[in-house]
């Protein structure tokens, strides 16, 4: 049995074998699962998470999208979303990455802006999270390699300040801020 310390070292087949992957496609996943990235993001997640090969059997899967020119991009490791859970003050911070990324955000917020700092957490959590019977849960995951790290702080700022439609990048005034939540 691989402990979950070997992952760093681990080769692609030694996690194919050991793991039995749900299965490789290259088309969709359900969304039960939630894409980590590449296998070194998989080893750091399932490090942080202190995950064995009997806690993740059945729950790891993969995905190799299409690269450049139709050829086969690099692999793409996913994670059943039950393994999954909120970090800090941000239910949508999935990893330790993405719990100081939130935070930048908001740290960005309270600057930028001059809100308090709980304000932006609160800003934050209504846009990427939702209402829960237990609290707000995450409207998407933000853990491994995300999308959401295509952009900066500042950019998540001012889209989660004034909206994603404010255009607040185009010069001229400011546009107004969205409603305190």
């Amino acid at each position: 049995m691989l402990s979950s310390r070997a992952w760093p070292l681990a080769g692609g087949a030694a996690c194919q074998a050991e793991f039995r992957l749900v299965g490789a496609s290259s088309g969709d996943v359900p969304v039960a699962f939630v894409c980590v990235g590449y296998q070194s993001d998989l080893a750091r997640f399932l490090v942080e998470y202190d995950l064995a090969e009997e806690d993740v059997r059945g729950l790891i899967t993969t995905r190799t999208p299409p690269g450049p020119g139709g050829a086969p991009g690099p692999r793409e490791y996913l994670v059943h979303a039950s393994l999954l859970r909120p970090h800090g003050e941000f239910p949508c911070a999935g990893d330790a990455g993405a719990l100081s990324f939130c935070r930048q955000i908001a740290d960005e917020m309270a600057t930028l802006f001059g809100i308090t700092h709980q304000e932006a957490v609160a800003r934050i959590n209504r846009h990427w999270s939702r209402p829960g019977p237990g609290g707000r849960e995450p409207r998407v995951w933000i853990v491994g390699l995300d999308i959401a790290y295509h952009e900066t702080p500042d950019f998540w700022a001012h889209t989660i300040y004034y909206g994603h439609d404010s255009h607040w990048w185009v010069s001229g005034p400011a546009p107004a801020p969205l409603p305190p939540p």
